[in-house]
């Protein structure tokens, strides 16, 4: 089943083939209708107005982030608060660790060798701001996180542990919840979701993390909206690194008081249209049968774009080669040639393909491969779409 009818891009471009879904992915017609609709309806600030659009902006945004809340099964929608992008995310996040002096000199922090840059620069900045070290987990020959390497690494030092849920570049799904059940009451776990929240069910309680933070636009709403999920009792503790607007709640001559949750973390006039965008691309996979259809079809791709690997010699894909545990993306190589070569030849017979070292300069770094071809399906992708992926490396090899 194709859901690419629902996707209005692809109406006007007919010969589009879309596979650049793990940078971004394309809008269904619901989200467009839906933003367009409030735009031309109830579009007004949110918080403290009175009149009628203004009410109904503010149940439109907080219906957002209920609906987030449902997804990942948070306890409260207090604990949701939007950000702008991954980088405004994972800095608040660390900068607000900075000013709540969570972090000491020579604490620890320890991420996976697959990390993409949002959640490791961010890191090593505080790395030259307090003096924390950050050590890098490896992984095993499947690609999954090496636990005997985790289990010698997580000592007495270790504040912070910081992994990605699904790697962009390897896409094997990391077991995270086994990480939260190792790890200590005094250390904080941040997930990076923001490849496995487009793909499946994420649970916050069955990972045991302490925060999570995921991107919207690459679950088909609107660019610029970011999700950090922190528990309650985090951020009751932890204090602003900046703050204005609504996350005030009194100024006088000589000093502010932040408001009250999730306000407090949320600075500056909020975007509604992006939350409608949200609510609306997550109503769209409501209505479609929730990600168990995605994964069905998920697997479906995933086997046949294997299948269809295997008679070709000259490319080789690498890092995971497994049907299982893993998502629908491909980091491949085409052997004698460069991939931002082949992504230009693929681009000029409309199929789009993501080129380069994607973000995760360590891994690659600790690899044979100076850089790859990402290629991200999503629902709206289909076999059609595979053969003229093949259609066109054929001609490559000629």
């Amino acid at each position: 089943m194709s859901f690419k009818k629902d996707f209005p891009i692809f109406k006007n471009n007919p010969d589009l083939v879309f596979f650049d879904s793990t940078s971004t992915t394309q809008k269904p017609e619901k989200v467009i209708d839906g933003v367009k609709k409030y735009l031309e309806n109830d579009y007004s600030n949110i918080h403290r107005w009175l009149y009628d659009i203004a009410i109904n902006s503010e149940k439109l945004y907080k219906k957002s982030k209920q609906i987030v809340a449902k997804h990942i099964w948070a306890d409260d929608i207090k604990e949701i608060i939007y950000t702008y992008n991954s980088t405004y995310a994972s800095n608040l996040l660390t900068s607000s660790l900075k000013k709540s002096n969570f972090l000491k000199v020579w604490d620890k922090i320890l991420v996976s060798i697959v990390e993409h840059h949002a959640n490791l620069v961010p890191w090593l900045i505080l790395k030259e701001e307090i003096w924390v070290d950050v050590e890098f987990i490896w992984v095993d020959s499947d690609y999954n996180l090496d636990l005997a390497d985790f289990d010698e690494k997580y000592d007495d030092r270790v504040k912070v542990i910081a992994l990605t849920h699904v790697s962009n570049v390897t896409w094997q799904v990391f077991d995270l919840a086994e990480i939260g059940r190792r790890k200590r009451e005094d250390t904080l776990f941040v997930v990076d979701a923001s490849q496995s929240v487009p793909h499946m069910k994420v649970d916050v309680k069955k990972l045991n993390c302490d925060a999570l933070f995921f991107t919207w636009h690459k679950v088909m709403a609107l660019s610029g909206i970011w999700v950090l999920w922190w528990k309650k009792d985090l951020l009751n503790e932890l204090t602003p690194s900046f703050s204005w607007g609504w996350a005030i709640s009194e100024v006088t001559c000589s000093k502010y008081t932040s408001a009250w949750l999730p306000d407090k973390f949320e600075p500056g006039t909020p975007n509604v249209v992006w939350a409608v965008s949200l609510l609306k691309a997550f109503e769209y996979i409501e209505d479609i049968g929730w990600f168990e259809k995605i994964e069905e079809i998920e697997e479906e791709l995933i086997e046949y774009f294997l299948e269809r690997l295997k008679d070709y010699e000259n490319i080789e894909i690498i890092w995971s080669h497994k049907k299982k545990n893993r998502v629908w993306v491909f980091s491949i190589v085409l052997n004698n040639y460069h991939s931002n070569d082949v992504a230009e030849v693929l681009a000029e017979n409309g199929i789009a393909v993501r080129a380069g070292k994607h973000c995760a300069h360590p891994l690659f770094a600790k690899s044979w491969y100076p850089n790859s071809i990402r290629v991200s399906l999503y629902l709206y992708n289909t076999k059609k779409d595979i053969d003229k992926f093949f259609d066109v490396i054929d001609k490559l090899k000629k």
